[in-house]
């Protein structure tokens, strides 16, 4: 599982964007490790490769790592690419932390909610050792929410991708439940999303996140420079 780093060297999960027209065939997976906010590094490997509309080729690096962070007493997992929030929310389960029929609090610049056509079912959702594979080799960065839901791990998705979301949240923050996961993608701040207040922004993870039984937050590093991530990462988490 997530002990050590390895390559996906085959055209499957993230690895099957353009990959035929690719000259790199292989994208890195960081291990995941224990740490502290000032623990995130930097690194070089490529993380996720894929054309723009303009036919440009965007080679994406990430950081030395996944990263699992304690905040307020909550699992906060921070990693690249989205898909990888789904092996989170069943490690959670199986830790006890969740069980089922949970509200999930998705905010992204992106829905993720395409339908890969396969999902995981009980009893071989409670397997860890599945869950990575499919995490890995069956999902990617646009479709990995659907199965959460066909499973029974999620019951509802209430999507925070504009402005009238976040002020809708904020609207029904108080008749949410108990049972909530709040999934982040770093990419509702990246710069083309400036005119959306970042105070507001904020305000709404934040609130999310004391509502939260655990965490996932993704980089994203297609979609947004990495170094702002981590900065906007920090500005919202370490206090």
């Amino acid at each position: 599982m997530h002990y050590n780093w390895f390559y996906l060297d085959e055209p499957l999960g993230n690895n099957a964007f353009s990959f035929k027209e690719r000259e790199n065939k292989k994208l890195w997976v960081p291990k995941l490790i224990k740490g502290q906010f000032k623990d995130i590094t930097l690194w070089a490997e490529v993380v996720f490769e894929d054309f723009w509309f303009d036919d440009q080729l965007s080679t994406n690096t990430w950081l030395e790592n996944f990263y699992h962070f304690k905040w307020k007493n909550k699992d906060i997992y921070l990693f690249d690419n989205h898909n990888h929030a789904y092996y989170f929310w069943y490690k959670a389960r199986f830790e006890w932390i969740i069980w089922d029929n949970n509200t999930l609090i998705h905010v992204d610049e992106h829905a993720d909610t395409r339908d890969p056509g396969e999902y995981l079912m009980k009893p071989d959702s409670q397997d860890l050792d599945k869950v990575f594979h499919y995490t890995n080799y069956v999902y990617n960065v646009g479709n990995y929410i659907i199965p959460a839901e066909r499973e029974g791990l999620i019951k509802n998705t209430i999507q925070v991708r504009n402005t009238h979301n976040l002020e809708e949240y904020m609207n029904l923050r108080s008749s949410l439940g108990s049972d909530i996961i709040l999934n982040l993608d770093l990419d509702f701040f990246q710069p083309d999303l400036d005119f959306i207040d970042y105070d507001l922004k904020k305000k709404v993870v934040l609130d999310a996140s004391e509502k939260a039984k655990v965490i996932t937050v993704a980089t994203s590093p297609f979609f947004i420079n990495q170094s702002l991530a981590i900065k906007v990462f920090k500005d919202i988490f370490w206090e």
